[in-house]
């Protein structure tokens, strides 16, 4: 049984995948204790992408464009690994990401890196969860209404809840497993997950702010009415975060016409 398993949804990837790939080959991991799930959501043929090692395993859904929520469920349940760690198909890993996020998720059950955003040029943008003393941290649930972009867990498999199926499914997946063992988790600043922003990406397209907009006030809903992993006690602080989610994305909506994207709004207005 690997120590890892690093759960990637594919849906038009070609072009990016294989860097994906190369950043967790150069954890330099052993291949017994890592095994890479790609959960193909477009139907392409991937099969290539097992030439970067024989730990890489491909799942299929029913039907193609199923969404990334249920895409990374079917991940979910292909995998083997003990811990279990996201990736998206178009982002990459620092190295030595795995080395220092491991210990903490070991100890813990569930850590978090930073988040390093670099826009479509390839500069970098900004940093989510940058501590002011550059040391290990604790990330909390108000931090997800603070900086409202992407933390990516590695946590134990036996405490991962399942992805809803609308926009930001991972942002809630991560508050809702921080809230089920607590109000805080690690943050670990040496390990670095690098978000690369495409002008391709669903995210990018029109009309996605008003989606994300009803899927924060849907989420809100789910935790008030108890349909979540989130506990009563940290009802109220969930609700807060994604209230703040909002009031971010609506000031985008109404002021951020002249960004190229919602990091880069979110730069300005941080800064």
């Amino acid at each position: 049984m690997p120590m890892v398993s690093v759960i990637i949804p594919v849906f038009r990837a070609k072009s990016t995948l294989e860097r994906a790939l190369l950043s967790v080959k150069a954890q330099g991991w052993p291949e017994k204790d890592i095994e890479i799930v790609l959960s193909i959501d477009d139907g392409e043929n991937y099969n290539w992408a097992k030439k970067y090692g024989s730990h890489i395993k491909l799942c299929y859904g029913l039907a193609p464009a199923t969404g990334a929520g249920p895409a990374r469920n079917r991940g979910i349940l292909a995998a083997s690994g003990q811990f279990l760690a996201f990736l998206d198909a178009d982002d990459q890993w620092a190295n030595g990401y795995l080395d220092a996020l491991y210990p903490a998720a070991k100890t813990y059950g569930l850590a978090f890196g930073q988040t390093v955003i670099h826009a479509h040029d390839g500069s970098r943008l900004m940093r989510l969860g940058d501590a002011a003393d550059q040391n290990n941290s604790q990330l909390k649930i108000d931090d997800f209404g603070h900086w409202p972009g992407s933390f990516h867990p590695l946590m134990r498999r036996q405490i991962t809840p399942y992805f809803l199926n609308q926009p930001a499914q991972d942002v809630f997946h991560a508050i809702e497993s921080m809230a089920a063992i607590g109000q805080q988790a690690p943050l670990v600043a040496a390990a670095r997950y690098q978000l690369n922003l495409n002008t391709e990406s669903v995210t990018a397209s029109a009309g996605f702010s008003h989606r994300l907009d009803r899927s924060y006030r849907q989420m809100g809903q789910l935790v008030l009415s108890g349909q979540t992993q989130v506990p009563r006690a940290s009802q109220h602080r969930v609700i807060r975060a994604l209230q703040n989610r909002r009031n971010w994305n609506q000031r985008f909506m109404r002021d951020g016409h002249d960004y190229p994207s919602f990091y880069h709004f979110l730069a300005d207005s941080i800064a």
